[in-house]
């Protein structure tokens, strides 16, 4: 007799861990550019005061991060997505 497996929690299923955290620009930010124009996936758009960023196109590249002259972007978890700490209990 055949078994039916166990099914996986959706907030286990997907991309690695490394890509359930996205980007934040903080007051930091001059405007200048540079992440706008170095981010592969195309997760930041141009706006009046400093980039937006969008989540769901977020790849966690760092690329951004590494052109910024002002050090104005951090990674942040994306909210309510789970990491590998507190699903392991690190939290």
């Amino acid at each position: 007799m055949a078994t039916t497996p166990e099914p996986t929690p959706p907030d286990l299923v997907g991309p690695p861990w490394s890509d359930r955290w996205t980007v934040r620009i903080d007051e930091r930010c001059t405007a200048c550019g540079n992440c706008l124009m170095t981010c592969p996936p195309r997760a930041l758009a141009r706006a009046p005061r400093k980039p937006l960023v969008i989540d769901a196109r977020c790849t966690s590249c760092g690329a951004c991060i590494e052109v910024c002259p002002v050090d104005a972007i951090t990674e942040v978890p994306i909210a309510g997505v789970p990491t590998a700490d507190t699903v392991a209990g690190i939290d």
